[in-house]
């Protein structure tokens, strides 16, 4: 599901509500401004399945053995298992302060 204009606007049970997967920005609703953190929604029925489709980030290796550098990509399970990157501290801030 496309839920850019619906997080932090409306009440939302992902899980609940049973999509596969659901994204969103939070540049609108959670005030946070363009190229600000986005998100990502991934039900628990498909959170160990490591051969979906996704951009492989060092973020979304498990943790486990994340710092062995090893040539091999293991998901961490769930939505985690697709982080890219780690966000801005500027980023986080405007966030936290708009959900506070």
């Amino acid at each position: 599901w496309d839920l850019a204009h619906a997080v932090g606007n409306v009440p939302l049970n992902l899980h609940d509500d049973g999509p596969d997967f659901a994204c969103w920005c939070s540049y609108k609703y959670l005030n946070s401004g363009p190229g600000n953190i986005a998100g990502c929604f991934v039900h628990e029925r498909h959170a160990t399945n490591d051969k979906l489709n996704r951009f492989a980030g060092w973020w979304g290796h498990r943790k486990e053995d994340r710092f062995v550098m090893s040539h091999n990509f293991i998901p961490s399970p769930g939505a985690q298992g697709y982080m890219l990157s780690n966000p801005s501290v500027l980023c986080c801030a405007a966030l936290r302060a708009s959900l506070d």
